[in-house]
């Protein structure tokens, strides 16, 4: 039987023709050199890969009755055909980036189906028919047009990673609080303002990223999410951090960032797991020194903020390898910033309030050279500071000095040659 007779799409057939696979992921021949089906290898395929094809149709998928595995990514596949649904078998089904509207009723009987991914299509709902595949663990429909929720959800009580960024989604059902077994639910890039009270039911969630939406404020039983490391929170409407959160013992990357925060309940340090913090872009003015019981802190970023000195405590971090200062109002640099012994790199540049800079100039360049020395500044960072701070030298230099002594003193500071 000829190629052609099964398939109808000749881009299909090409990908076919080097995209099947056995159970050893060894390619397999399925055409002989006459383009017709080579009935008895069919049989053994279990995967086929059809990446950027520009493959528009998948009719005669169904002969590959003992297929698991069914990549067909970055296609112009606008629906699946109905015999899909004869492909028992079926573990994975991946379809990121093509031009999906809906699903065929049919793949309600894809029993086996563990991951389908629908990533990057046209959906402007979840199909029903989804909610009927049990055996599901991987949901992910990222960047497509979905406004609402099926209630329906509750059925998919296997599922173990469930992503719905990137969409439009306003309100999450209730009805979530049955996916019991879920460790990842990302909702980022939506238009969510609050989530269900319902959520804390979730209680084998891992990683939670809520970031960019409209949320105003979280449910109060948040901490009852004992299992959470990862919460991501940047990019809402927050104006104050709740209690609830600073119970999150686990917690060991909370991002807080592009948020609306001035200060921090002092509860916070004590989430002591934390290994990455992100409070950039915010309104913080200050940090406590209980900044100093974050013993097992890795990241520290406050990028884009108001603060003004930083807490000499901030030298306690003994496990600190990445600290962002950019783009704030500082008037000094600890010296306590040299003991972070595991300190790999150093953001500064726009740090520093060069104006009202309370700290002695060459105090300030020794601190700086010594970071250098170590190579924890970056060299952006590193010429843009060399320039201002020279110059702040120089205005100092020339109200102490005499006219005739300048020219001298300005040539020993040459830039060029000056040892920072």
């Amino acid at each position: 039987m000829k190629a052609t007779d099964i398939f109808k799409d000749k881009k299909f057939i090409e990908c076919l023709k080097k995209g099947t696979f056995n159970d050893n992921n060894n390619h397999i021949e399925i055409f002989n050199d006459k383009d017709e089906i080579i009935e008895e290898n069919v049989n053994n395929v279990i995967k086929i890969n059809c990446l950027g094809g520009w493959i528009t149709n998948i009719d005669g998928i169904s002969i590959f009755i003992n297929l698991k595995i069914l990549n067909l990514f970055v296609n112009k596949i606008k629906k699946l055909p109905k015999e899909i649904e004869k492909l028992k078998n079926l573990e994975v089904l991946n379809l990121y980036a093509n031009e999906i509207e809906f699903l065929p009723k049919e793949i309600k009987n894809l029993k086996n189906l563990k991951k389908l991914n629908l990533n990057y299509n046209k959906l402007q709902e979840i199909p029903k028919e989804i909610s009927k595949l049990e055996n599901l663990k991987y949901l992910n429909l990222i960047g497509n047009q979905i406004k609402n929720l099926s209630k329906e959800i509750d059925k998919l009580e296997n599922l173990k990673e469930l992503d719905l960024s990137d969409n439009q989604i306003e309100e999450i059902p209730k009805e979530i609080k049955k996916l019991k077994k879920l460790e990842k639910l990302d909702l980022s890039k939506n238009q969510i303002k609050e989530l269900p009270k319902e959520i804390w039911n979730l209680k084998n969630l891992e990683k939670l990223n809520l970031s960019y939406n409209k949320i105003k404020e979280l449910p109060k039983k948040i901490d009852k999410l004992k299992n959470l490391r990862i919460l991501n929170l940047a990019g809402n409407q927050l104006q104050w951090l709740q209690k609830e959160i600073c119970n999150l013992k686990n917690l060991k990357k909370l991002n807080l960032e592009n948020n609306q925060i001035k200060s921090l309940l002092k509860e916070i340090w004590n989430l002591n797991n934390l290994e990455a913090l992100y409070l950039g872009n915010n309104g913080l003015q200050s940090l406590p020194k209980e900044i100093k019981n974050l013993k097992n802190l890795k990241i520290l970023k406050l990028s884009n903020n108001k603060l003004k000195e930083l807490p000499k405590e901030i030298g306690n971090l003994e496990n600190l390898e990445i600290l962002y200062l950019n783009n704030n109002q500082l008037q000094w640099l600890l010296e306590e910033i040299l003991g972070l012994s595991k300190l790999r790199w150093i953001w500064i540049k726009k740090a520093f309030d060069l104006k009202s800079l309370k700290q002695d100039p060459f105090e300030l360049f020794d601190i700086l050279q010594k970071l250098e020395e170590k190579n924890k500044l970056d060299i952006e960072s590193l010429k843009y500071l060399k320039e201002k701070v020279y110059s702040i030298l120089i205005k100092k230099i020339e109200e102490k000095y005499r006219i005739e002594d300048l020219k001298q003193i300005k040539s020993d500071l040459n830039l060029n040659n000056f040892n920072f």
